[in-house]
């Protein structure tokens, strides 16, 4: 069969791609700009446009599978219903793939990524085979997916356009309840900013219900708004997770002990992993985990939780924790570009995804315990008009206690402007605030902002980080090449 993907290099389309290649299908596709990923594709085979025009899209075309970002007026799109070429949308296509699998479903605003990346590649480890889908590049891989011949498989379900409803869920795992809603997608689109926590709510109602009616299993955080909204639902979980001790009638696994340090340069982050079980609590093992954050030690245990509840085995986990230190991440989930001594002071640069205030703040909250001791520069970059609009009041939180932080243009991805939602009111309501951070500035382009970090790292050992879903991450790469060549002795 040929396929074509329009929109084939966003992280949800490029795994979809590259299984039906695997599948032995005949795979070509269309975006809009290069990128690291479509690199990937090309060198796979996959034949790529970079331009959306009817003319890529011939008669010999089985399928046609299009992302979210594509609508009905694409060129593209136009030309294969025209033609009548049968047209599918990427979540259709993906739930046909999963139809006879087992599916172990990562859904929550925060930590589904890292989640479904510890999980997959934990459970590969400990020798129980599992296909990996996930919305992150995983280092270890080179791909955002592994597709072996096993009826396991661990996906990243999507909640911020509802597409996690598509799938027939086993086992299902919810992080929290932040909102962070792609408010352009069918689910959400006509939903006023007001109500889409009740509609999220509602999606995480049937999401729950699918399970349930397939016998399945369902795995909650004890985060105080999800664990609440499970109670006031009559939701019953099959097992917890989360921070500290906990006290329920439910098994429960939990992290403690943590102690975040820092050598050379390159965070370490060791804790406890623990297990309640009738009131009675057990240390499962000591892990280590070559990342920042708290968040990454709720994220490791999330995914031991999945693993307890797949296997009903404590044995697994002590063995996942054992192998804790060789687990790897996604790309741009606090990835170290560049860590080196320039001019007699040490110069890190890092990329990181976060781009709603939750992941924000908790970033920047682990990046000042861990990097205490060094200059610590943020630079941000606003992802699509709707979704700062929706977190405008809470940006203005997000960050504290840095020494610089940088605001650039928001990225449009695709969106119309917003009147009076841009980057210069963000800076301006930013500094209104008691965050503790010694400078904060608004600039316009990626050349004066290299230009003004260069002049920032002189003096004294930094951290820089690059913040953000967008293209934040071409910046980030330029500068950390561009001051490595320049300025290394």
């Amino acid at each position: 069969m040929k396929i074509y993907f329009s929109g084939i290099g966003g992280i949800g389309m490029s795994a979809i791609a590259q299984i039906a290649a695997l599948n032995g299908n005949t795979v070509l596709g269309s975006d809009i700009k290069e990128t690291y990923i479509t690199q990937k594709l090309q060198n796979s085979g996959i034949k790529i446009f970079f331009k959306q025009e009817e003319q890529n899209i011939t008669p010999d075309i089985d399928l046609f599978v299009y992302s979210s970002a594509i609508d009905k007026n694409n060129p593209e799109y136009k030309k294969a219903q025209k033609i009548g070429i049968n047209i599918v949308h990427r979540s259709e296509y993906l739930n046909n793939i999963l139809k006879d699998k087992q599916i172990i479903a990562i859904t929550g605003s925060s930590g589904k990524t890292t989640t479904s990346t510890l999980l997959g590649i934990g459970l590969n480890k400990l020798e129980i085979q599992s296909n990996i889908i996930t919305g992150g590049w995983i280092k270890e891989l080179d791909s955002n997916v592994l597709w072996n011949n096993s009826k396991l498989v661990v996906l990243e379900a999507d909640e911020s356009d509802g597409s996690l409803l598509n799938y027939p869920t086993n086992i299902g795992l919810i992080t929290d309840l932040a909102v962070d809603i792609n408010i352009n997608s069918k689910k959400f689109k006509d939903t006023p900013i007001e109500m889409l926590k009740t509609k999220l709510k509602e999606v995480y109602k049937e999401f729950i219900e699918n399970i349930k009616n397939r016998k399945g299993k369902l795995i909650i955080s004890n985060d105080n708004e999800l664990y609440k909204f499970a109670k006031e639902n009559n939701i019953v979980a099959d097992v917890i997770f989360g921070k500290g001790f906990f006290r329920t009638e439910l098994p429960y696994i939990f992290f403690s002990d943590v102690k975040q340090t820092e050598n050379e340069g390159f965070p370490i982050i060791h804790f406890n992993l623990n297990i309640v079980v009738n009131d009675k609590s057990e240390l499962i093992g000591k892990a280590k985990l070559k990342t920042i954050g708290i968040y990454n030690a709720l994220n490791f245990t999330a995914a031991s939780a999945a693993i307890f509840t797949l296997t009903e085995s404590i044995e697994n986990l002590k063995k996942l924790c054992s192998i804790s230190s060789e687990l790897n991440f996604t790309k741009r989930r606090f990835e170290i570009l560049l860590n080196d001594v320039i001019n007699s002071k040490r110069l890190i640069v890092v990329d990181d995804y976060a781009h709603n205030p939750k992941k924000i703040k908790s970033l920047i909250e682990n990046l000042n315990i861990v990097y205490k001791n060094y200059q610590r520069i943020a630079v941000f970059q606003p992802h699509r008009y709707t979704r700062t609009m929706i977190f405008w009041e809470n940006l203005r939180t997000s960050f504290s206690n840095l020494d610089y932080l940088i605001i650039l243009p928001i990225y449009e991805a695709g969106e119309k402007p917003i009147d009076k939602i841009n980057s210069e009111n963000l800076t301006e309501l930013i500094k209104k605030e008691q965050t503790q951070i010694k400078k904060i500035e608004y600039i316009e382009t990626f050349e004066e902002t290299i230009k003004q970090l260069k002049k920032i790292v002189q003096n004294r050992d930094s951290i820089v980080v690059f913040i953000g879903a967008g293209n934040i991450t071409n910046l980030a790469n330029e500068f950390s090449q561009n001051f490595y060549k320049v300025n290394k002795i």
